[in-house]
């Protein structure tokens, strides 16, 4: 197997040791700060590199003009921005350096106007039907075989991005129909079934991907140089897939994101379990689990649309799981 693509390297300055440093504790706290993480700080690097400083002391003044929102930048971008500096200083006051902490109340709280994109099933028909019809690139000779599945289990399992490219062959179960994943957001493991044809699909992708006995270290999704997809790669694919699916993409206006899957599968789930009559208090804390949220507070905000409106949820309670997780549709001719 290839070597996992190597990210750049950070800028050299009085500063790149003492981040690369920062990186190493947080990894080491548990936390992930994967190749997003180390993007954002390289940014925040080469930045604090113009100011030619001889000693890493960071100042308010450089903080100040470092945590300004940009021209067309989204406020969770400037958010996580603020927040990577702020830990960033206070390590380096740990460390025993002079280091401005932007203000936590400064930061930015977005007005929770947010209303996610439901897909029409037109529309996901046209997906599919998009996906399954790419062909093999030479630099990604399984590219028209990853997307087709990869796009299905985001629709059908709800999952994050992240979540499903970081999945192995050892997490996959053909017998009991789950993905396990490991310690996804909120450093939380869970357990996620997958509907008859969902496993269909899958059983059939990993076989003709990796054969009869493959390596159950190997990369469910794997890249062409042996290691995992980088995220904002397979991002830019699935919204070119929108695209030519003829689903709508303006800037600054309600658009299908890659996140729009998790959405659609939270509200579509939701609404199985509203019509089969379980109790609200059964269904938010069921679903939030099945999510891997850390409350119910953060499911709401997927299900902050008009007809979830509370008369209309019955009071007797039914089957919990049976058509809960909706299936996908698949040519077996292809």
């Amino acid at each position: 197997m290839k070597n996992k693509k190597k990210m750049p390297e950070f800028d050299e300055g009085v500063f790149k040791e003492l981040i690369l440093d920062f990186i190493s504790y947080k990894r080491s706290c548990g936390l992930k700060y994967e190749d997003s993480v180390e993007y954002v700080l390289r940014v925040i690097n080469s930045k604090l590199n113009e100011y030619d400083v001889k000693e890493p002391i960071l100042s308010k003044e450089m903080v100040e003009s470092l945590v300004k929102k940009r021209s067309h930048e989204q406020y969770s971008t400037q958010s996580r921005r603020i927040s990577l500096l702020r830990q960033l200083a206070k390590y380096l006051c740990w460390r025993g350096f002079d280091a401005y902490v932007y203000p936590e109340l400064s930061i930015h709280k977005e007005e929770k106007t947010f209303v996610p994109y439901l897909f029409t099933d037109s529309e996901i028909t046209s997906i599919f039907y998009v996906s399954d019809h790419l062909q093999p690139v030479g630099r990604s000779p399984f590219y028209h075989l990853v997307y087709p599945v990869l796009i299905r289990m985001l629709y059908s399992c709800g999952l994050r991005l992240s979540e499903a490219l970081n999945l192995r062959l050892k997490d996959v179960d053909m017998e009991l129909a789950t993905l396990y994943i490991d310690k996804s957001k909120n450093y939380k493991s869970r357990i996620v079934p997958m509907s008859a044809s969902m496993t269909k699909v899958t059983r059939k992708y990993i076989g003709n991907r990796y054969g009869d006995n493959p390596s159950p270290e190997r990369y469910v999704f794997e890249a062409p140089d042996g290691g995992r997809y980088n995220r904002g790669s397979v991002r830019h694919t699935i919204i070119n897939i929108f695209k030519k699916a003829g689903l709508p993409h303006h800037i600054n206006i309600r658009h299908p994101r890659v996140h729009s899957f998790r959405h659609n599968f939270a509200v579509k789930a939701m609404e199985k379990m509203q019509k089969s009559g379980m109790d609200l208090y059964c269904t938010l804390p069921l679903l939030s689990v099945y999510l891997g949220h850390k409350g119910i507070r953060e499911t709401e905000r997927y299900l902050r649309l008009p007809q979830f409106r509370m008369d209309e949820i019955a009071s007797s309670s039914s089957k919990l799981i049976d058509g809960m997780i909706p299936e996908v549709e698949w040519n077996d001719e292809g």
